[in-house]
């Protein structure tokens, strides 16, 4: 170009600058329009060439649309600095070319990447610049798809699960990803470029792996994929699959490296556990049973052991045929429905006729599971023969438990803790008269305690009631006629079920007895008075007859002088201990004359009898308003009294004895309390055994006069006891009477000593 333009300067000028124009361009235009790149000339920042190429570059469709415009309308307002700058160099330093990528902006306003090298033009005297343009928009889509596949494939490379590296030719690392960092335990730093694969082999490993190598490279023909162990940077050993493959038109190779350690361990404990799962299903008790398509697939030894059947008896043939034939619709539905996905249950037992013709009970359970890639139902067959047996055995037991209860002279109650009734056997429904209807909400309060509270369980179940002993009690309840009877109880706590306690009562009438009781109390009463009476009104006057003539006797023979006077006074002195036991004797017969002076006077003739004998004081407070008109009520509790205060004489160790004979508005009560040490209690589990004669006695004769006797301790010591009688009985049976008043809020004490 530059030899253009000194031929140019050399030839004459012409006087107009139109005719410079068309020398310069008839010089340019055979080689500038024969260039594949597109050459803009422009002087003074105006475009004075153009070459069909730029006008092609610059999409333009005359020449007019570029020749003349300044060179800036094509470039982008961006770019104009730094190519000002180019320009200034290049003018400066005339020699210099410069080339660089830009952009330009087409006459449709479309920028194109574009190539563009620049160098001086000296037009006429005028500093100008040639440029050559190349259209490179196409080379950098490439270039930015080339980019962009590269950061996909990075992203890719770094991503991966899988340790990824690069190897080269002599066998160094020269890229990893962070996988390869974990499996490793190296950085990158410390492993690209710096260390070779060979180190992380396993040395039993790396001759097969180095041969690989070598091998890849002659032929391609080795091995892709391989297990080896990899030697991490803490000298840990690691089960690993490796794929390595090499790059096409290279000598380098790249590999990935997949960490099986754990893999190899699930794949371990999975064998471990599917040997243990194997061994406790042909070890199990439950006899087990696979069924496929209506067809037993597999069976465990223990179904084989409790039928009698071998293993291949039983295999492919039809599984409802394992089960009596009246079960075979009940298996057979419940293979349908686990097929179907319904929720399992368990079987009722069903009946197995085993080998030897015995009856076999097993309760089955069923779940869906796979087997063979296909939907199968597997079986557990539980045992269960001998808890059918005994619970056969306990229905029988319990039909004749039932019968004997329902057919029990005795009246059987079972209630809950709300004191519910459960159950009342037929005496009970008889006694109390009412109809039997399984609708009945009968409270135990309206037929045992009507009006009153009730022994719940919950009372007896505590620390100790879990013993479940037996409580005993006396009641009247009314029956069906509107008559008062007495029962007998024994009550005791119960389990009705895993939850709840109930109780259980039998109770015996034993009205008959009691009558029966106060009948021969009654008479022996009447004999213990006739014979006293006796003693006292016949005996005793004979005796004493016989005395005086003993006695008139002694004095005659006195008289006389007679040697066997002497005799005639011992004859005497016997008669009148005779008169005196007599006298006693009637006196322990009957020590109570109810027509002379009742319960009173033998009570305080015992007060006064404890204190000279034992010295100790006495009281006795007594209700006046209280006519006891029954001999056989009045003896009992004067026994009970005596018995209870000289026990407490003789054993209490205290100073003081308080008799009470009162009455409330339910019961009387006669009471004998002291202060001494108490009863002491013996070690032992039966309270019969350790409460003496005295007390069975004193128990014996509250019981036969209706009473409850009990024993406690004194406040602040010593000890009471007590015998409670309901009134009404007395009342209804006439054994009391009373003026209708009531003991002053202070009882008279009556002192026996003045």
């Amino acid at each position: 170009m530059d030899q253009i333009i000194k031929s140019q300067s050399d030839k004459p000028q012409e006087s107009s600058a139109g005719s410079e124009l068309k020398l310069t361009e008839k010089n340019f235009r055979d080689l500038a329009h024969s260039s594949p790149d597109a050459i803009f000339v422009y002087v003074d920042e105006k475009i004075i060439f153009a070459n069909n190429t730029g006008l092609i570059l610059l999409r333009a469709s005359e020449t007019e649309q570029v020749i003349g415009r300044d060179i800036w309308d094509f470039i982008p307002s961006s770019s104009h600095r730094s190519l000002k700058r180019a320009v200034d160099l290049i003018i400066n330093n005339k020699k210099s070319y410069i080339s660089t990528e830009d952009k330009m902006i087409t006459i449709d306003g479309t920028a194109i990447d574009i190539e563009i090298s620049s160098t001086y033009f000296n037009f006429n005297g005028k500093n100008g610049i040639q440029a050559f343009i190349r259209d490179i928009s196409k080379r950098k889509r490439a270039e930015e798809r080339i980019k962009s596949s590269e950061k996909d494939y990075k992203i890719l490379f770094e991503s991966t699960g899988t340790a990824m590296l690069f190897l080269e030719e002599d066998k160094t690392i020269s890229m990893i990803n962070g996988e390869c960092e974990k499996i490793s335990g190296y950085t990158k730093d410390e492993i690209e470029g710096k260390k070779k694969w060979t180190e992380f082999v396993a040395p039993e490993d790396r001759l097969t792996l180095e041969t690989n190598h070598e091998w890849r490279r002659k032929s391609g023909d080795a091995p892709m994929n391989f297990e080896f162990k990899l030697i991490d940077k803490y000298q840990r050993h690691h089960n690993a699959f490796m794929t390595i493959t090499m790059i096409p038109g290279t000598k380098k190779s790249v590999a990935s490296i997949i960490d099986l350690t754990e893999i190899k361990k699930a794949e371990e404990i999975l064998a471990a556990t599917q040997q243990n799962y194997r061994l406790l299903v042909e070890n199990t008790k439950e006899a087990i049973a696979i069924i496929q398509d209506e067809m037993v697939r597999y069976v465990n030894p223990k179904l084989c052991e409790i039928t009698g059947y071998s293993e291949n008896h039983i295999l492919n043939k039809k599984f409802y045929k394992l089960v009596h034939s009246d079960f075979n619709e009940i298996v057979r539905n419940e293979y349908r429905h686990r097929l179907d996905g319904t929720e399992s249950v368990t079987i009722s037992p069903v009946k197995i006729i085993d080998t030897g013709n015995n009856e076999r009970w097993f309760q089955i359970n069923s779940v869906l599971t796979i087997w063979g890639e296909k939907p199968a139902v597997l079986l557990f067959f539980n045992d269960v023969t001998e808890t059918k047996n005994a619970q056969d055995a306990l229905m029988a037991s319990e039909e004749k438990y039932r019968l004997l209860a329902e057919n029990a002279k005795d009246i059987i109650i079972v209630y809950d803790e709300n004191g519910t009734v459960n159950y009342l056997n037929y005496s009970g429904y008889e006694t109390f008269g009412i109809q039997k209807d399984k609708n009945n909400n009968i409270k135990v309060t309206d037929i045992l305690f009507p009006g009153s509270g009730y022994l719940r369980p919950s009372a007896l179940t505590g620390d100790t009631g879990k013993d479940f002993k037996n409580y005993k009690n006396r009641i009247e309840v009314s029956n069906f006629l509107g008559e008062l009877i007495q029962l007998e109880t024994i009550s005791s706590p119960i389990k009705l079920d895993s939850d709840n306690y109930g109780m259980l009562v039998v109770g015996r009438d034993i009205t008959e007895r009691k009558q029966l009781e106060k009948e021969i109390i009654l008479i022996s009463e009447r004999i213990r008075q006739q014979v006293s009476r006796d003693l006292h009104d016949d005996l005793n006057p004979h005796l004493i007859g016989i005395e005086a003539l003993s006695q008139v006797l002694s004095m005659s023979l006195k008289k006389k002088q007679v040697s066997e006077s002497a005799d005639a006074e011992k004859i005497t002195t016997l008669i009148n201990k005779a008169i005196t036991k007599t006298h006693r004797l009637a006196r322990g017969l009957c020590p109570i004359d109810l027509e002379s002076s009742g319960i009173q006077t033998p009570l305080m003739n015992l007060m006064k009898l404890v204190r000279s004998l034992y010295g100790i004081e006495c009281k006795f407070t007594y209700d006046e308003s209280i006519i006891i008109e029954d001999i056989a009520l009045a003896t009992n509790l004067y026994y009970i009294a005596q018995e209870a205060t000289l026990n407490s004489a003789k054993y209490s160790g205290g100073s003081l004895i308080t008799i009470t004979l009162e009455r409330s508005r339910d019961t009387l009560t006669l009471s004998i309390e002291d202060n001494g040490s108490g009863i002491p209690r013996k070690k032992g589990t039966d309270k019969e055994k350790n409460s003496g004669m005295g007390l069975k006695i004193m128990k014996y004769r509250a019981e036969i006069i209706d009473g409850v006797f009990s024993i406690q301790k004194n406040r602040p010591a010593g000890t009471v006891i007590s015998v409670k009688i309901p009134i009404n009985i007395l009342k209804s049976e006439g054994r009391i009477s009373y003026g209708g008043r009531f003991p002053k809020t202070k009882p008279e004490t009556a002192d026996i000593y003045s």
